[in-house]
Parts: C-alpha cells; sequence; structure tokens
C-alpha cells in the first residue's frame, strides 16, 4: 500500500466521524506497492452517507493531507455487487 500512515489515519478518522461503521478500502494504483504514480482511489462503503457528506468529506480529507487527486466513491452495501464496487473489494487494500 503506497498511502502513507499518516494519510491513511486521516483519511479513515473524516470518513468515520460522519459513519463509525463504514468500510473503507483503497484501491487502484495505490494499493499495488509495484506500481508508481497514481491518485487516491477510494470506495467508501456506507449507508448513511448523503451526497453533502461525500462533498465535505472530500474537503476534509484534502484539507488535512493535501490536495492532490482524489477519487472517493461511496457506495450503499445493497450496490456493492457493481463492478467498480465488487473491483475495488477485491483487488484494494481496506482501511
Amino acid at each position: 500500500m503506497r498511502l502513507p500512515a499518516n494519510e491513511a489515519s486521516a483519511v479513515c478518522e473524516e470518513i468515520r466521524r460522519l459513519d463509525p461503521a463504514a468500510e473503507i478500502y483503497l484501491y487502484g494504483s495505490r494499493a499495488d506497492d509495484s506500481a508508481r504514480g497514481g491518485d487516491i482511489d477510494l470506495l467508501v462503503v456506507s449507508d448513511t452517507l448523503g451526497f453533502r457528506d461525500v462533498l465535505r468529506l472530500r474537503t476534509r480529507i484534502l484539507d488535512r493531507i493535501g490536495w492532490q487527486q482524489l477519487d472517493l466513491v461511496v457506495r450503499r452495501r445493497d450496490q456493492v455487487g457493481e463492478p467498480l464496487a465488487a473491483l475495488a473489494q477485491a483487488t484494494g487494500v481496506k482501511l
């Protein structure tokens, strides 16, 4: 996993502040130790986060870890069978 511990901690803290039961997955190139570069791809599985929460989360996370490319995907538990969510769970790292 190529996400520094302090950044991973900040991501988890901000997400769990709004939904303590959320599942968080880092996927894509940052989950692959042999890859280089890349943005931060996160899947958050939550039944409580709404659109406004996601916008606030994105800002709070980037304020804490520094402004960089962040893809924040939020899905409800009944949506984790969708291709992107299934791939992120299968290949990603649970934070």
